[in-house]
Protein backbone atom coordinates (compact mmCIF):
# COMPACT_ATOMS: atom_id res chain seq x y z
CA UNK A 1 0.00 0.00 0.00
CA UNK A 2 1.15 3.26 -0.92
CA UNK A 3 0.09 6.17 1.19
CA UNK A 4 1.09 9.91 0.81
CA UNK A 5 4.80 11.85 1.95
CA UNK A 6 4.44 11.23 5.59
CA UNK A 7 5.78 14.24 6.64
CA UNK A 8 4.10 16.43 9.50
CA UNK A 9 1.52 13.97 9.46
CA UNK A 10 -1.53 15.95 11.10
CA UNK A 11 -0.69 19.16 9.12
CA UNK A 12 -3.04 19.13 6.47
CA UNK A 13 -6.11 18.33 8.68
CA UNK A 14 -8.36 21.16 10.10
CA UNK A 15 -8.00 22.10 13.98
CA UNK A 16 -10.38 19.42 15.14
CA UNK A 17 -9.24 16.42 13.23
CA UNK A 18 -5.68 17.68 14.66
CA UNK A 19 -6.91 17.26 18.12
CA UNK A 20 -8.56 13.75 17.53
CA UNK A 21 -5.26 12.54 15.94
CA UNK A 22 -3.37 13.81 19.02
CA UNK A 23 -5.53 11.69 21.39
CA UNK A 24 -5.31 8.64 19.41
CA UNK A 25 -8.43 8.48 19.06
CA UNK A 26 -10.19 5.46 17.32
CA UNK A 27 -7.13 3.76 16.84
CA UNK A 28 -6.90 -0.28 18.21
CA UNK A 29 -4.09 -0.73 20.27
CA UNK A 30 -2.79 -4.26 21.25
CA UNK A 31 -1.03 -4.90 24.05
CA UNK A 32 0.40 -8.40 24.18
CA UNK A 33 1.97 -8.58 28.21
CA UNK A 34 0.83 -9.50 31.81
CA UNK A 35 -2.83 -8.07 31.58
CA UNK A 36 -4.14 -4.89 32.49
CA UNK A 37 -5.35 -3.84 35.99
CA UNK A 38 -8.88 -1.61 34.82
CA UNK A 39 -9.78 -0.87 37.84
CA UNK A 40 -6.39 1.57 38.58
CA UNK A 41 -6.91 5.04 38.29
CA UNK A 42 -4.77 5.83 36.10
CA UNK A 43 -7.03 3.80 33.25
CA UNK A 44 -10.44 5.20 34.51
CA UNK A 45 -11.12 6.84 31.44
CA UNK A 46 -9.15 4.48 28.87
CA UNK A 47 -11.30 1.93 26.59
CA UNK A 48 -10.61 -1.26 27.42
CA UNK A 49 -11.14 -4.87 25.87
CA UNK A 50 -9.64 -8.29 27.67
CA UNK A 51 -8.72 -11.40 26.38
CA UNK A 52 -6.02 -13.93 27.12
CA UNK A 53 -4.04 -16.90 25.48
CA UNK A 54 -6.01 -20.48 27.01
CA UNK A 55 -4.23 -23.75 25.75
CA UNK A 56 -6.86 -26.01 23.71
CA UNK A 57 -5.84 -29.19 23.34
CA UNK A 58 -2.15 -28.40 21.45
CA UNK A 59 -2.70 -25.23 20.56
CA UNK A 60 -3.06 -21.77 22.49
CA UNK A 61 -6.42 -19.34 21.59
CA UNK A 62 -7.34 -16.17 22.27
CA UNK A 63 -10.30 -16.04 24.59
CA UNK A 64 -12.38 -12.70 25.98
CA UNK A 65 -11.33 -13.06 30.06
CA UNK A 66 -11.85 -10.64 32.95
CA UNK A 67 -9.83 -7.79 33.23
CA UNK A 68 -6.71 -8.33 35.61
CA UNK A 69 -2.69 -8.04 35.89
CA UNK A 70 -0.73 -10.98 36.96
CA UNK A 71 2.13 -8.77 37.70
CA UNK A 72 2.26 -5.20 37.19
CA UNK A 73 3.48 -5.32 33.94
CA UNK A 74 0.95 -4.56 31.45
CA UNK A 75 -0.62 -2.33 32.81
CA UNK A 76 2.55 -0.22 33.59
CA UNK A 77 2.53 0.13 29.69
CA UNK A 78 -1.19 0.28 29.45
CA UNK A 79 -0.81 3.50 31.59
CA UNK A 80 2.02 5.05 29.51
CA UNK A 81 -0.03 4.50 25.84
CA UNK A 82 -3.44 5.94 27.45
CA UNK A 83 -1.59 8.84 29.27
CA UNK A 84 0.20 9.81 25.70
CA UNK A 85 -2.67 8.82 23.42
CA UNK A 86 -6.00 8.92 25.59
CA UNK A 87 -8.41 8.17 22.35
CA UNK A 88 -7.12 5.26 21.41
CA UNK A 89 -8.62 1.74 22.30
CA UNK A 90 -6.58 -0.90 23.75
CA UNK A 91 -6.83 -4.18 23.84
CA UNK A 92 -4.45 -6.63 26.49
CA UNK A 93 -3.66 -9.53 25.17
CA UNK A 94 -2.71 -12.21 28.39
CA UNK A 95 0.25 -14.50 27.54
CA UNK A 96 2.72 -13.69 30.35
CA UNK A 97 2.53 -15.56 33.48
CA UNK A 98 3.00 -14.14 37.55
CA UNK A 99 6.76 -15.30 36.76
CA UNK A 100 7.14 -12.71 33.35
CA UNK A 101 7.38 -15.74 31.39
CA UNK A 102 5.39 -17.03 28.41
CA UNK A 103 6.13 -19.73 26.13
CA UNK A 104 7.44 -19.04 22.54
CA UNK A 105 4.16 -20.98 21.14
CA UNK A 106 2.08 -18.67 23.35
CA UNK A 107 4.16 -15.39 22.00
CA UNK A 108 3.80 -16.93 18.36
CA UNK A 109 -0.09 -17.38 18.82
CA UNK A 110 -0.60 -14.05 20.36
CA UNK A 111 0.96 -12.31 17.24
CA UNK A 112 -1.08 -14.26 14.87
CA UNK A 113 -4.32 -13.34 16.88
CA UNK A 114 -3.30 -9.67 16.55
CA UNK A 115 -2.60 -10.00 12.85
CA UNK A 116 -6.22 -11.52 12.42
CA UNK A 117 -7.86 -8.81 14.71
CA UNK A 118 -5.76 -6.10 12.37
CA UNK A 119 -4.78 -3.94 15.09
CA UNK A 120 -3.38 -0.61 14.00
CA UNK A 121 -0.44 -1.29 16.15
CA UNK A 122 0.73 -3.82 18.95
CA UNK A 123 3.19 -3.31 21.70
CA UNK A 124 5.54 -6.01 22.31
CA UNK A 125 7.02 -5.29 25.64
CA UNK A 126 8.57 -8.61 25.92
CA UNK A 127 10.95 -11.36 23.48
CA UNK A 128 13.12 -13.91 23.39
CA UNK A 129 16.70 -13.16 24.81
CA UNK A 130 19.17 -15.01 23.58
CA UNK A 131 23.28 -14.30 24.57
CA UNK A 132 25.01 -13.25 21.60
CA UNK A 133 28.25 -15.31 22.80
CA UNK A 134 25.89 -18.61 22.27
CA UNK A 135 24.76 -20.53 19.42
CA UNK A 136 21.44 -20.64 18.26
CA UNK A 137 19.88 -24.53 19.38
CA UNK A 138 17.87 -25.84 16.65
CA UNK A 139 14.79 -24.94 18.74
CA UNK A 140 15.50 -21.22 18.22
CA UNK A 141 15.98 -22.05 14.47
CA UNK A 142 11.99 -22.92 14.58
CA UNK A 143 10.53 -20.60 16.80
CA UNK A 144 12.78 -17.39 15.27
CA UNK A 145 11.71 -18.47 11.88
CA UNK A 146 7.89 -18.57 13.02
CA UNK A 147 8.35 -15.28 14.35
CA UNK A 148 9.94 -13.84 11.48
CA UNK A 149 6.88 -15.17 9.26
CA UNK A 150 4.29 -13.81 11.58
CA UNK A 151 6.05 -10.52 11.18
CA UNK A 152 6.45 -10.38 7.75
CA UNK A 153 2.39 -11.28 7.83
CA UNK A 154 1.71 -8.00 10.35
CA UNK A 155 3.58 -6.03 7.89
CA UNK A 156 1.92 -7.50 4.72
CA UNK A 157 -1.07 -6.57 6.67
CA UNK A 158 0.20 -3.46 7.86
CA UNK A 159 0.03 -4.08 11.58
CA UNK A 160 2.75 -1.79 12.78
CA UNK A 161 4.79 -4.37 15.48
CA UNK A 162 6.28 -2.24 18.24
CA UNK A 163 8.99 -4.31 19.78
CA UNK A 164 11.36 -3.91 22.65
CA UNK A 165 14.84 -4.64 22.20
CA UNK A 166 17.38 -6.18 24.84
CA UNK A 167 18.20 -4.43 28.12
CA UNK A 168 21.76 -5.88 28.01
CA UNK A 169 24.23 -5.98 25.70
CA UNK A 170 25.16 -9.42 26.17
CA UNK A 171 21.63 -10.41 24.59
CA UNK A 172 19.60 -10.42 21.17
CA UNK A 173 16.66 -10.21 21.54
CA UNK A 174 13.57 -11.10 19.06
CA UNK A 175 11.69 -9.92 17.80
CA UNK A 176 12.28 -6.22 18.23
CA UNK A 177 15.70 -7.43 15.89
CA UNK A 178 13.45 -7.75 12.76
CA UNK A 179 13.48 -4.60 10.35
CA UNK A 180 9.72 -5.22 9.12
CA UNK A 181 8.76 -3.44 12.75
CA UNK A 182 10.15 -1.23 15.06
CA UNK A 183 12.25 -2.16 17.19
CA UNK A 184 12.79 0.17 20.24
CA UNK A 185 15.86 0.67 22.33
CA UNK A 186 15.67 3.13 26.28
CA UNK A 187 17.20 6.62 26.84
CA UNK A 188 17.79 8.81 29.63
CA UNK A 189 14.91 11.06 28.57
CA UNK A 190 13.11 13.42 31.16
CA UNK A 191 10.35 14.38 28.59
CA UNK A 192 8.53 11.95 27.81
CA UNK A 193 7.95 12.61 24.12
CA UNK A 194 11.57 12.12 23.60
CA UNK A 195 12.72 10.58 20.68
CA UNK A 196 15.86 9.52 18.95
CA UNK A 197 16.79 7.65 15.92
CA UNK A 198 19.41 5.33 16.23
CA UNK A 199 19.52 2.29 13.42
CA UNK A 200 21.35 -0.46 14.96
CA UNK A 201 21.21 -4.21 14.97
CA UNK A 202 18.60 -4.34 17.79
CA UNK A 203 16.47 -1.24 17.32
CA UNK A 204 15.77 1.80 15.41
CA UNK A 205 14.60 4.41 17.78
CA UNK A 206 15.53 5.48 21.47
CA UNK A 207 12.96 6.34 23.95
CA UNK A 208 12.22 6.88 27.65
CA UNK A 209 12.99 3.93 29.50
CA UNK A 210 14.99 5.17 32.57
CA UNK A 211 12.71 5.69 35.86
CA UNK A 212 9.58 5.84 33.97
CA UNK A 213 6.33 6.77 36.04
CA UNK A 214 3.68 4.50 35.52
CA UNK A 215 1.24 2.91 36.98
CA UNK A 216 1.58 0.12 39.52
CA UNK A 217 -0.11 -2.50 41.17
CA UNK A 218 -2.16 -1.06 44.08
CA UNK A 219 -3.57 1.85 42.71
CA UNK A 220 -0.22 3.90 42.61
CA UNK A 221 2.27 4.50 40.51
CA UNK A 222 6.30 4.13 40.75
CA UNK A 223 9.88 4.33 38.67
CA UNK A 224 9.82 1.27 35.69
CA UNK A 225 13.23 0.84 33.71
CA UNK A 226 13.83 -0.77 30.66
CA UNK A 227 12.93 -1.00 26.88
CA UNK A 228 9.63 -2.48 28.31
CA UNK A 229 8.66 0.57 29.07
CA UNK A 230 10.25 2.26 25.95
CA UNK A 231 8.41 0.27 23.74
CA UNK A 232 4.82 1.83 24.76
CA UNK A 233 5.96 5.20 24.79
CA UNK A 234 6.65 4.49 20.49
CA UNK A 235 3.47 2.52 20.23
CA UNK A 236 1.45 5.90 21.62
CA UNK A 237 3.42 8.05 19.10
CA UNK A 238 2.39 5.82 16.16
CA UNK A 239 -1.01 5.16 17.63
CA UNK A 240 -1.24 9.26 16.91
CA UNK A 241 0.11 9.03 13.47
CA UNK A 242 -2.24 6.35 12.56
CA UNK A 243 -5.04 8.38 13.83
CA UNK A 244 -3.54 11.41 11.82
CA UNK A 245 -3.35 9.70 8.74
CA UNK A 246 -4.70 5.75 8.52
CA UNK A 247 -3.97 5.94 4.97
CA UNK A 248 -0.02 5.67 5.89
CA UNK A 249 2.17 2.26 5.19
CA UNK A 250 4.59 1.45 7.72
CA UNK A 251 7.42 2.65 5.79
CA UNK A 252 5.34 5.83 5.50
CA UNK A 253 4.77 5.60 9.70
CA UNK A 254 8.36 4.54 10.41
CA UNK A 255 9.45 7.85 8.17
CA UNK A 256 6.88 9.69 10.24
CA UNK A 257 8.19 8.91 13.60
CA UNK A 258 11.94 9.50 12.98
CA UNK A 259 10.68 12.96 11.60
CA UNK A 260 9.62 13.20 14.98
CA UNK A 261 12.93 12.42 16.06
CA UNK A 262 14.79 14.43 14.30
CA UNK A 263 12.06 17.10 15.78
CA UNK A 264 10.44 18.50 12.01
CA UNK A 265 7.17 20.14 12.62
CA UNK A 266 7.45 20.43 16.40
CA UNK A 267 7.87 24.43 16.10
CA UNK A 268 4.63 24.63 14.27
CA UNK A 269 2.75 22.48 16.59
CA UNK A 270 1.81 20.21 13.30
CA UNK A 271 2.35 17.14 13.91
CA UNK A 272 -0.20 14.51 15.41
CA UNK A 273 2.71 13.07 17.70
CA UNK A 274 4.72 16.53 19.02
CA UNK A 275 1.86 17.72 21.65
CA UNK A 276 1.41 15.37 24.23
CA UNK A 277 3.90 16.74 26.05
CA UNK A 278 1.95 19.32 28.51
CA UNK A 279 -0.76 16.48 29.38
CA UNK A 280 1.80 13.55 30.01
CA UNK A 281 3.54 16.47 32.09
CA UNK A 282 0.71 17.24 33.78
CA UNK A 283 -0.48 13.07 34.69
CA UNK A 284 -1.03 12.35 38.29
CA UNK A 285 2.99 12.20 39.63
CA UNK A 286 2.29 10.14 43.18
CA UNK A 287 6.32 9.60 44.64
CA UNK A 288 8.38 6.79 43.06
CA UNK A 289 8.46 4.02 46.36
CA UNK A 290 11.43 2.18 44.12
CA UNK A 291 13.04 1.50 40.65
CA UNK A 292 11.97 -1.62 39.07
CA UNK A 293 14.34 -2.62 36.19
CA UNK A 294 12.65 -5.27 33.43
CA UNK A 295 13.48 -8.23 33.68
CA UNK A 296 12.39 -10.46 30.75
CA UNK A 297 13.40 -13.93 30.99
CA UNK A 298 13.85 -15.33 28.10
CA UNK A 299 10.30 -16.82 26.33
Amino acid sequence: MTGPPPAGPGGDLDDAARGEARRGAGVRVALVDSGVDASHPALSTAALRHVALVRRGGAHEAAPCAPGDVSGHGTACAGIVHRMAHGAEITSVRALGEDGRCSREGLIAALRFCVRERFSVVNLSLGIDIPRSAPLRPGDYRSLVELYEVADAAYTAEVVLVAAGPNAAAFRTYPGRFKSLIGVGRGPFQDPEALRSELTLDHEILAPGEEVLAPAPGGGERRWTGTSFAAPHVTAHVARIRAARPELSIEAVKAALHELARGAGRSAGATAAGEGAAAARAAPGRAAAAEWEDGRAPA
